[in-house]
């Protein structure tokens, strides 16, 4: 490229240059949309984001709430999750497959 060239939109140069740009925006779209803040370190999670992320329906989700098995918040009418004491509670209740002693 010549020092005095100007750079057009037509340019090969230009337009991927452009594609590249439109790329990232998509991708930080997609981020900003799934994204959620921070608190002290810690992400958390609505009610219906946990039903979604773990398949399940409120209704267990209330189960898992009245047993005990996953610690929530509650401010106002709005319940919230910690995603750490969800991955605790997924770890607590792992069950590996047993070893046979076979290769």
């Amino acid at each position: 490229m010549a020092e005095n060239e100007i750079i057009t939109q037509q340019d090969p140069q230009m337009q991927m240059f452009s594609q590249l740009m439109e790329g990232i925006l998509k991708k930080l779209e997609r981020y900003c949309a799934t994204a959620h803040p921070m608190l002290g370190g810690e992400v958390y999670l609505a009610g219906e984001e946990v039903c979604s992320q773990l398949r399940l329906s409120t209704r267990t989700l209330q189960e898992y709430r009245n047993a005990g098995t996953l610690p929530f918040y509650k401010i106002g009418g709005k319940i919230l999750y910690k995603e750490s004491d969800i991955q605790t509670m997924l770890e607590r209740h792992y069950n590996p497959i047993p070893q046979t002693g076979k290769l």
